[in-house]
């Protein structure tokens, strides 16, 4: 199964609002993936294993190595939304 990192500078409040946005649409196209919330220091290179990961903090260029990343700020600010959620599907899926 397909696994996406949400990740905040805590990893509470605004991975929080990801969650909620990626799993409805998930659901809405009929993808199963495992989903899980980091704040940014919880990630180590060494552990990372995930499709892609969706951030509202900057990520360190040695965990951006390891997955794509894409920026989740459209998610909070719901402009360039519908953008960003196709983007994940299309990593996660692939071409």
């Amino acid at each position: 199964m397909k696994k996406i990192y949400l990740v905040c500078a805590t990893g509470i409040a605004t991975s929080t609002m990801l969650r909620v946005k990626i799993e409805n649409f998930l659901e809405e196209k009929g993808i199963k993936a495992t989903v899980n919330q980091y704040r940014v220091t919880e990630l180590f290179p060494d552990r990372v294993d995930a499709d892609v990961i969706v951030s509202t903090t900057e990520i360190p260029p040695e965990i951006e190595a390891k997955a794509p990343v894409v920026s989740g700020l459209p998610l909070i600010t719901g402009m360039g939304e519908e953008e960003v959620l196709e983007k994940v599907v299309e990593i996660i899926t692939g071409p």
